[in-house]
């Protein structure tokens, strides 16, 4: 057992892994929706996917959708995707509305979330449209960055995470001017805690991923450091590390990685979407600087596209055969690689997730 101090609490870091059960109960997966998903910050989406007044995106938020909608006054705002009326979900897809009209009875709501129409209100003397408007959802910007919160009574991000925009500015000032140029969903057959535990090492990678520590980084330099509740991965390119720039990951609890890409200096999202007890989606958005020229923003996405074939579907096996171990009646916990000081190859992150998770759910291991 050791300890690490971060966002000015102690958290006991366990060498012996949470136990199975807690990777596959039905139960426990609902308490996760109400006391993690819907209780912390969850990316949205980039301030670019909503330029224009009307231009919305969907989030999933472990089974509640979300409107990301910008409206005339050019504010982007966040509503649950129901219905006011009889509870139809109002939009389907991504796109560009000038209202947002219920499929089901019409019903049509302005960019702001207020009723507009009510097909046969005018025959309800007592009607009142004003009365009426879509349920908010917190909402709040960071460098150019989305996210939402279920929680009314959330604490901000820029106080929970009181570094996090400098810090990304210093290496990245140019963030909320990039423009995707590559999407990528991985469907990952494991609960989502197996997904982020496998993300928080590189312990595997020069055993698994060995197309990515040829072409881009190097094993014996990464680094990983945990402090402010957020875990850092930082690493050098292998060349050309003027054009290109290095390594560096800001992963916020509990699902969302910010990494800056050294390819181009490219922004790489990944986000890990809870679609149910052994079901995630590991989402990668690919952002490139609008000045970038055609060519480049193409290597961007063929970048995306070749790390699809080898970290992403290696990853998705991992993942995979993890779950079934997990389910499996030889094994119930394990022992991380938690050395006296942070390596590349120690597990900390892995037990420092843990132990936030226990935490938030109050648990023991």
């Amino acid at each position: 057992m050791s300890e690490l101090s971060a966002n000015g609490s102690t958290h006991c870091l366990s060498a012996i892994t949470m136990p199975s059960r807690y990777y596959l109960d039905q139960d426990l997966f609902e308490r996760e929706r109400e006391e993690i998903f819907f209780k912390t910050w969850q990316f949205a989406c980039h301030v670019s996917d909503v330029r224009e007044p009307g231009d919305h995106r969907l989030v999933n938020v472990a089974g509640e959708s979300i409107i990301i909608i910008r409206g005339e006054d050019g504010t982007v705002r966040a509503f649950y995707n129901v219905c006011q009326h009889r509870a139809h979900r109002l939009l389907s897809d991504k796109g560009n509305c000038k209202l947002i009209r219920c499929p089901y009875h019409a019903w049509s709501y302005g960019l702001d979330g207020k009723l507009v129409a009510a097909p046969g209100s005018e025959l309800v003397p007592t009607f009142d449209h004003s009365a009426v408007r879509l349920r908010d959802v917190k909402l709040e910007e960071i460098c150019g960055l989305l996210f939402v919160n279920l929680d009314e009574e959330a604490q901000p991000m820029r106080e929970l995470y009181p570094e996090l925009e400098a810090e990304i500015h210093a290496v990245k000032p140019g963030l909320a001017d990039m423009d995707l140029v590559f999407e990528d969903r991985v469907s990952h057959e494991s609960n989502w805690k197996v997904s982020v535990e496998n993300f928080s090492e590189c312990y595997h990678c020069p055993v698994v991923h060995k197309y990515l520590i040829a072409n881009y980084h190097s094993q014996d330099d990464y680094q990983i450091t945990i402090s402010d509740g957020i875990v850092r991965h930082d690493c050098k390119r292998l060349s050309e590390r003027e054009a290109h720039g290095d390594l560096k990951i800001w992963f916020l609890w509990p699902n969302l990685a910010i990494e800056l890409f050294p390819m181009h200096k490219s922004i790489s999202i990944r986000h890990f979407e809870v679609d149910g007890p052994r079901a995630t989606t590991y989402a990668y958005l690919w952002y490139a600087d609008r000045d970038r020229s055609n060519r480049q923003k193409d290597e961007i996405a063929e970048t995306g596209r070749m790390i699809h074939e080898t970290n992403g579907l290696e990853d998705q096996a991992l993942v995979a055969s993890v779950q079934k171990g997990i389910e499996s009646r030889g094994y119930d916990r394990g022992q991380l690689l938690i050395t006296p000081q942070i390596t590349p190859q120690s597990e900390h992150a892995v037990a420092y997730f843990q132990s936030i998770y226990l935490e938030r759910m109050g648990l023991e291991n």
